[in-house]
């Protein structure tokens, strides 16, 4: 029988952010507002290239600077070591993680829009996500979600699995995945994510073993 499928979104699921970590770092090299170079990270379509790997790390990191008129005493090194700044651990999620692959009763699979630069960086950063199986990765496929097509690929690559389930903190992203016929919640917190879990008996075998009293 095959093993059922736990497919999980990275930021704000496993790894958190906070994109002030890298605006306030920046600030004093640009004549930008903190607020409006916010608005501009959240606008999104500045970073669909990049993360659907049509531009290279010189070229994006370029663009950026030249768009925020960051001054050049930030040396680029210095501009990627503060891109990569703004992250830190969900610990509970990726404990969660490691306890899955420890006991092997289900796949695991990472579903991220994601550039090239943030993902190896958070790969040397968190081992836990070298125990997903499969890295499902926009900047790798070409496609970003709430696309069809990215979900149709974590669907090719579950085989005759019957059970898969996807997690994500957004909700056009799991209205994406319920589209393309894959079971999905929001990521609401730990504690709700163990009782979404509960609810699905293919996925109880993943929920953590409470400690005989």
């Amino acid at each position: 029988m095959e093993k059922p499928v736990f497919i999980s979104d990275l930021g704000k699921v496993l790894v958190d952010y906070d994109p002030y970590i890298i605006i306030n770092q920046i600030l004093p090299y640009t004549s930008w507002s903190a607020r409006d170079m916010y608005d501009f990270f959240a606008s999104d379509s500045f970073f669909a290239d990049y993360e659907k790997g049509r531009l290279s790390e010189g070229e994006f990191f370029a663009r950026l600077r030249d768009i925020l008129g960051i001054d050049k005493l930030l040396s680029d090194s210095s501009l990627k070591q503060i891109w990569n700044s703004m992250f830190f651990p969900i610990r509970e999620m990726l404990s969660f993680i490691r306890q899955c692959a420890e006991a092997d009763n289900a796949r695991l699979f990472l579903l991220s829009n994601i550039s090239a630069t943030h993902y190896e960086f958070l790969m040397g950063k968190y081992e836990e996500l070298s125990l997903f199986e499969e890295h499902i990765l926009s900047y790798k496929i070409g496609h970003r979600k709430p696309e069809k097509e990215i979900f149709e690929h974590a669907l090719a690559l579950s085989g005759d699995a019957h059970d898969i389930i996807f997690t994500d903190d957004r909700d056009d992203f799991i209205s994406s995945a319920r589209k393309a016929g894959i079971d999905a919640f929001v990521f609401r917190g730990y504690d709700d994510f163990l009782r979404e879990l509960s609810k699905r008996e293919a996925f109880a075998g993943l929920l953590p073993k409470v400690p005989d009293a």
